[in-house]
């Protein structure tokens, strides 16, 4: 019980630091950003394949946005949103070529969002 008194006298002090809301699931959010990462940088090797990876890339993009959102990291949370808002026309792209654009696009704006993480936390 004290330790839960500790932590709750604490985390105005914590979040003013530029850490997360305790239990919000910070570390998941920087684990679906590098899988998106991941995901936009491999090769498309065809239409449908790189659709289905965009389509996948955009879920993981939100999931990631929005416990960013819930931790209260608004600045995290907004460079993620911008990769995600990038990302959401793969889906429905109709060349390979645009399709490979839109990746490049959206892991730049990923690793805007991780490079921020790193330097401010979550901010």
């Amino acid at each position: 019980m004290r330790n839960l008194l500790i932590l709750l006298a604490t985390a105005p002090l914590l979040m003013a630091q530029g850490l997360p809301r305790p239990y919000c699931g910070y570390g998941e959010g920087l684990a679906a950003l590098r899988e998106a990462a991941r995901e936009a940088s491999l090769p498309v090797p065809g239409i449908m394949e790189g659709r289905a990876r965009g389509e996948a890339v955009v879920t993981t993009l939100a999931s990631a946005t929005a416990t960013f959102a819930a931790c209260g990291c608004p600045r995290l949370a907004e460079l993620t949103g911008e990769a995600l808002r990038v990302a959401q026309s793969a889906p429905s792209e109709a060349s390979i070529a645009r399709l490979s654009q839109v990746f490049s696009q959206a892991r730049f704006r990923m690793q805007l969002a991780r490079e921020h993480a790193e330097r401010a936390g979550c901010r």
